[in-house]
């Protein structure tokens, strides 16, 4: 698997920094401050803004959400608050010199829906970027090229957890008027089962931007759709099982359009744990998407054994297989569709993880090769059926 150089993938991580920095000094301005407030037993960080009402009325304050205070990224810029504005140009000219030496870049149109969306505040209010789109940019974060056919999407998906838009107490701007600045063919997408709220937005060529959020009970009410409040009153979330371990701490990255995207999007270890576990929940119409979802945990796999990091990859595996035997089974049968070298590696990784957290291997299902696993999971096998 070929990997990009080391100037290469320093320009990228100098990108996401100089992004991220870029976006953060357009939201706050200097003219206002910064102070923290608790909500739900955790502490935020809040910008306080100052803007003339005119006449002899006082000067208006608002309050924007900015982030977690436990977020270090976060908490360096609050507290400094000395920043330095980054040249628009700089970052595209960084942004250029990766897409030439082989990153990838979504399409045109692609870009500048996730460019608008990240522009609204879509980011800073804590979504987090899943699917093919975030996909594309492990190759930054990895620093390994990826195989292009499997970073291209029809779609958009975009999760959220219910409690922290509640904690937020902010929301976006119409999503809809957002989305119709890139394509005035942009409507919103409306479920079978749901009739007041949107399930996510379609454009004249197909292309969907749909919402995303982790089940919170039983799981009768997956697939359902549940009204977050940061992205407002009639967008809806599809309320889906296993979502709550992708998207938990996710990373910074950048998405190559233009100047570069500043996103988040789910940690790379978790994206190919989790693609193991939903290729096990396709049935037989969606075949094709089983595959692209073994395909791309299959690369990131091999990817994270080529940078000799495959210690990350097996605490994610652990983590997911000390959940439940219904995640243990779903796990081992998405292992063993691997091919045998590369659930070798990942297997490997298994191993550093446990070695280093001194819990034994063979806990973990992969030691016996994938005879043992097939053992092992037929065991674990839960007695009520598996959600389909």
């Amino acid at each position: 698997m070929k990997q990009f150089s080391n100037i290469d993938q320093v320009i990228f991580s100098d990108l996401v920094q100089k992004a991220t920095d870029a976006d953060f000094d357009e939201n706050f301005p200097e003219n206002g401050t910064f102070l923290k407030q608790k909500r739900a037993n955790r502490e935020y960080y809040y910008y306080k803004a100052y803007e003339p009402s005119g006449g002899e009325r006082p000067t208006k304050t608002t309050l924007k959400y900015v982030g977690p205070a436990d977020d270090p990224e976060i908490a360096k810029r609050a507290e400094a608050f000395q920043r330095t504005k980054i040249g628009y140009r700089a970052r595209r000219e960084l942004a250029a010199k990766l897409r030439r030496a082989g990153y990838p870049a979504p399409p045109h149109m692609e870009g500048l829906v996730v460019n608008e969306l990240a522009r609204a505040g879509l980011f800073r209010l804590r979504a987090t970027l899943v699917g093919s789109m975030a996909y594309q940019t492990y190759s930054g974060v990895l620093g390994v090229k990826l195989p292009d056919e499997l970073v291209t999407t029809e779609d958009m998906d975009i999760a959220k957890f219910y409690g922290i838009s509640i904690s937020i107490d902010e929301s976006m701007p119409d999503i809809e008027e957002i989305l119709k600045k890139v394509d005035p063919t942009f409507a919103p997408s409306f479920s079978p089962d749901e009739t007041k709220l949107f399930s996510g937005f379609a454009n004249a060529t197909g292309f969907k931007v749909e919402f995303l959020t982790p089940n919170r009970g039983d799981e009768g009410y997956s697939s359902r759709l549940t009204q977050i409040p940061s992205l407002g009153p009639s967008v809806g979330a599809q309320v889906l099982r296993f979502l709550d371990y992708l998207i938990h701490e996710p990373i910074r990255s950048v998405v190559l359009h233009d100047a570069g995207v500043p996103v988040l999007v789910p940690a790379p270890e978790r994206y190919a744990v989790h693609k193991l576990i939903i290729a096990t929940k396709r049935n037989v119409f969606f075949a094709d998407k089983a595959k692209k979802d073994m395909n791309q945990a299959g690369a990131l796999i091999q990817a994270f054994n080529a940078v000799k990091r495959s210690s990350d990859l097996g605490f994610a595996w652990m983590e997911a297989w000390e959940r439940g035997a219904r995640w243990r089974r779903r796990l081992g049968v998405g292992a063993l569709r691997l091919s045998d070298d590369t659930f070798e590696m990942l297997a490997k990784g298994v191993a550093e993880a446990a070695k280093l957290d001194g819990k034994p291997a063979e806990e973990y299902g992969l030691t016996g090769g994938k005879e043992g696993l097939l053992a092992r999971v037929s065991i674990a096998k839960p007695t009520a059926s598996p959600t389909p």
